[in-house]
């Protein structure tokens, strides 16, 4: 599969298109075939070691994924296959992330998705979207006037 990754920090250049081996699930795990990826700025961060934690090289960023399950691990219902689904977020770092054609990921980590919602949409919603809901369930009561600063941006 072709995947984007970089071996080394720096800016946009330091990104390769390489072939790496399909991943193939697990036990508890599927493959999805990504059909839309998001590009998120702590990766850029990332990219240029300038994040919190530093990621383990060579690095296919990606923690926002949209695709169809292809193949099913042991232990998981193979009804699922051919499904919509939309991956939230996995671990910072991990080497197979969604600048890929396919991911396995846990099956527990999926999302469906409705037929009509396009992929890149799916993942348009991910990381800014359960960050302005886990910010409102957190914020303050009733009543209380809440200031919206960057409604625009990702997050």
């Amino acid at each position: 599969m072709k995947a984007v990754q970089f071996s080394r920090f720096g800016g946009p250049e330091v990104l390769e298109t390489v072939e790496l081996p399909t991943p193939q699930p697990g036990p508890g795990e599927v493959l999805v075939r990504v059909r839309a990826t998001g590009v998120n700025y702590f990766e850029t961060l990332m990219r240029r070691n300038l994040y919190a934690v530093t990621p383990q090289l060579p690095m296919a960023p990606g923690v926002e994924v949209a695709g169809e399950i292809e193949v099913v691990g042991e232990g998981v219902d193979a009804a699922l296959r051919g499904a919509r689904v939309a991956v939230p977020m996995f671990a910072v770092g991990r080497p197979n992330g969604g600048y890929a054609e396919y991911l396995a990921i846990d099956v527990a980590s999926l999302v469906p998705l409705p037929d009509g919602l396009p992929f890149e949409h799916a993942v348009a919603l991910l990381v800014p979207g359960l960050t302005a809901l886990h910010l409102v369930r957190r914020s303050p009561p009733r009543g209380r006037t809440v200031l919206v600063t960057a409604a625009a941006g990702g997050v």
